[in-house]
């Protein structure tokens, strides 16, 4: 990629992430230059892969969608080196893993863990909410460290916590958006614990 389509590319992920996530945004003005790519190069393809479920309307197109990130981490099926240049998020993101030794694998599994959200089944408990909010929130705390060079069991440990807490609000402050399409991410334990009732939960938001 020539230096004006990789300085165009990063232009384009920090305008997405200023309008889907700007509480990132605003925390990578804090950062040194590099370091504030590579995180937006982060954000914008959270914010590709956490809200795939806002532009299908059946699973299957989602799954698609998810599964070409995955290709293009990987290097296999359709997600092809060219192909992943050519999408300046793909670009960016795969420019960030190379200058910071990134781990793959962490990148994967929080896709993986997104391809819940594209279907209707509920949260079957509080351990898998915090899996979900392990394998997406607090992985991408810890990436963002691992960009600022600081790693041990310590900075992991903290990510793993903030991530689980950042999970757990946003699902809170997401639940009008998610039950208007009859989804719900609340545990089924605690449901079951308080008598709240899914349908119920549903006609009273619909109201």
């Amino acid at each position: 990629m020539s230096g004006a389509a990789s300085n165009d590319a990063a232009a384009f992920c920090s305008d997405l992430v200023r309008a889907r996530d700007f509480r990132t945004y605003a925390a990578s003005l804090f950062v040194s230059p590099e370091a504030r790519r590579a995180w937006l190069a982060l954000a914008a393809f959270n914010a590709e892969v956490a809200h795939v479920r806002d532009h299908v309307s059946q699973p299957l197109p989602g799954e698609i969608r998810l599964q070409w990130w995955r290709d293009v981490l990987t290097g296999e099926g359709q997600g092809s080196r060219g192909e992943a240049e050519a999408n300046p998020v793909a670009a960016e993101l795969l420019r960030a893993i190379a200058w910071h030794d990134l781990p793959i694998e962490a990148l994967v599994r929080l896709i993986d863990a997104h391809v819940f959200d594209v279907y209707d089944d509920p949260m079957p408990d509080m351990a898998a909410l915090e899996a979900h909010c392990r394998d997406t929130a607090a992985a991408l705390y810890a990436l963002r460290a691992k960009v600022l060079g600081v790693t041990s069991p310590d900075v992991a440990r903290i990510a793993e916590h903030a991530g689980i807490a950042e999970g757990l609000t946003d699902v809170m402050l997401a639940l009008p958006r998610h039950a208007a399409r009859r989804q719900l991410y609340l545990p089924g334990d605690l449901m079951n614990l308080h008598g709240v009732i899914a349908e119920e939960f549903f006609l009273r938001r619909a109201g």
